[in-house]
C-alpha cells in the first residue's frame, strides 16, 4: 500500500529471461511516501514513512529510507551492490549501510531475518523444538549470501526483557557469520563493550567468539545477567559492589544455546576496590579462621584476579586480595560440577607467623585446613594477560574470517 510516490525510471526489456525480475530492467530515482508491506509468516506490517532512492539493475543508492516494525524504527543510508547479480544466483548481495534508530526491538529483527538466504529449510530461525511442556523457538541463523555491513546507532534497544542504551559500532553480517565489531552500550547495570562472531553452520552446532568488556558493573547484576558466570568463578557470589569485568571465549553451542562444554575455551578477569565481603559465604569462613577483625562489614580494599576455562576446569592463577590489616594471595582450580581445590597464603598480616589454608570439596561439604604457606612475604602477582592473548586469538579469527573471499 502506497500513499505517494514519485518516480523517474527508464525501463530496459530483455525478452530472453523468464523471471520477472530479469526481464525488465529497471533504472531511475524512487521517491516514495508513507507505504507498507505484509511479509508472509510476519505478524507486523513493514511500515515505510519515506524512501529517496536512486537505483539501476545493480545498485540501490539510498539517500534516506525511513522504515518502522512495530515497536522499532530505522533510518538507513547508504548502497546496496549486485542486486541484479543476486538474484540471477551468480553473486553475493553486497551493502554498506548508515543504520540510526530511537527504538529496535531486537527479538523481532531476528525472526524476521533468521535463515534468509539458506538453502537448507530446516535451518530456518521458526523452527521449533519441544521439551516437556515448554516450547522452544530457534536458534538464529545468520543469512546466508549477503555481506552486509551497518554502522550503528541506536539510542535504545529491547532484548526480551532486558534493554540497552547509546548503542553504536560496526554490524557485519557476511555469508553466514555475524560479526559485532567493537559495539558498545549503557544498560542499567553497567557500561559495556562488546567483539564477537557468532557462526551458525548447522542448527545444532552454533558457535560464539565473544570478547565482552563490562566497566563499573555491580557484582550482583553481573550474576544476574550472565548466570553461567557463578560457575566459571562461584566466589564473586562472596562479594557485594562495583568492579571491572572482561571475559574472552569461545564455545559451540546446541539448538537451545546449551553450552557444549568440551569446545569452552577462554580467559577471564574481574577487578574491584572497596567490595563489601558479605557473611555466609567461602570467604566469610576464612576470615573467621584467620580472625579478621569483625565490623558490621568486611570491605576488601582491592582485588584483581585471572582465570583461564578449558572444557570443564577453571584455573584461577594468583591473585591479591587486600583486606583489613591482611594481604593475602589466593590460586587454585575448580570445576564445573562445582568441586575446587584453592590455596590461601597469607603474604601480610599483624601476626608474626605465616599462615596458610587449604580448601577443598564443594560448596556443601568444604573443608578449610591450616597450611603451609605457599607463597613468599612479599610476593605480589604480575598479570599473565591470558584475557589479552584470548582477545588477539578471537580478533585474528574475525579478521580473517571476514578477508575470506566469497563467488561474487
Amino acid at each position: 500500500m502506497l500513499e505517494a510516490i514519485s518516480l523517474e525510471t527508464e525501463i530496459l526489456n530483455d525478452n530472453s529471461q523468464e523471471d520477472i525480475f530479469l526481464k525488465w530492467l529497471a533504472k531511475g530515482f524512487i521517491d516514495l511516501n508513507r507505504g507498507s508491506i505484509k511479509v508472509s509468516g510476519f505478524p507486523h506490517p513493514i511500515e515505510i514513512p519515506s524512501v529517496k532512492m536512486h537505483f539501476d539493475p545493480e545498485t540501490f543508492a539510498i539517500e534516506d529510507a525511513s522504515l518502522k516494525i512495530d515497536r522499532s524504527d530505522f533510518r538507513l543510508s547508504g548502497n546496496a551492490n549486485n542486486i541484479l547479480s543476486y538474484f540471477r544466483g551468480d553473486s553475493i548481495l553486497r551493502g554498506r549501510f548508515s543504520f540510526v534508530s530511537d527504538t529496535t526491538d531486537i527479538t523481532q529483527i531476528m525472526e524476521l531475518t533468521s535463515g534468509l538466504g539458506s538453502k537448507d529449510t530446516t535451518s530456518a530461525g521458526q523452527a521449533e523444538a519441544t521439551k516437556g511442556d515448554s516450547v522452544y523457538t530457534g536458534p538464529y541463523m545468520v543469512p546466508m549470501g549477503v555481506d552486509l555491513l551497518l554502522n550503528t546507532n541506536i539510542k535504545s534497544a529491547s532484548f526480551g526483557q532486558d534493554t540497552a542504551s547509546n548503542i553504536s559500532g560496526d554490524v557485519r553480517i557476511k555469508d553466514g557469520v555475524l560479526v559485532l565489531d567493537e559495539l558498545t552500550f549503557e544498560t542499567p547495570a553497567a557500561r559495556m563493550q562488546v567483539t564477537s562472531m557468532y557462526r551458525t553452520p548447522r542448527k545444532n552446532h552454533l558457535y560464539v567468539g565473544l570478547d565482552y568488556h563490562m566497566l563499573d558493573v555491580e557484582i550482583e547484576e553481573l550474576l544476574k545477567m550472565i548466570p553461567d558466570i557463578d560457575t566459571l568463578m562461584p566466589m564473586l557470589r562472596s562479594f557485594k559492589g562495583k568492579g571491572e569485568f572482561h571475559i574472552a571465549v569461545e564455545t559451540y553451542m546446541d539448538s537451545l544455546y546449551n553450552i557444549k562444554k568440551s569446545t569452552l575455551r577462554g580467559a577471564s578477569s574481574i577487578r574491584g576496590s572497596n567490595l563489601v565481603l558479605m557473611d555466609g559465604e567461602t570467604f566469610s569462613e576464612i576470615a573467621q579462621k584467620l580472625r579478621f577483625s569483625r565490623k558490621a562489614e568486611n570491605i576488601v580494599d582491592s582485588l584483581s584476579a585471572e582465570f583461564t576455562i578449558f572444557r570443564n576446569e577453571i584455573d584461577i592463577y594468583p591473585f591479591l586480595i587486600v583486606m583489613d590489616k591482611y594481604k593475602a594471595v589466593i590460586a587454585g582450580r575448580h570445576n564445573f560440577d562445582m568441586s575446587f581445590d584453592y590455596h590461601v597464603s597469607i603474604v601480610e598480616s599483624p601476626i608474626p607467623i605465616k599462615l596458610g589454608l587449604d580448601l577443598k570439596g564443594n560448596m556443601d561439604d568444604m573443608s578449610v585446613d591450616l597450611a603451609k604457606c605457599e607463597y613468599a612475604e612479599l610476593y605480589r602477582p604480575v598479570s599473565r594477560n591470558a584475557v589479552e592473548n584470548k582477545q588477539l586469538e578471537l580478533r585474528k579469527m574475525i579478521r580473517e574470517i571476514l578477508t575470506q573471499k566469497v563467488k561474487d
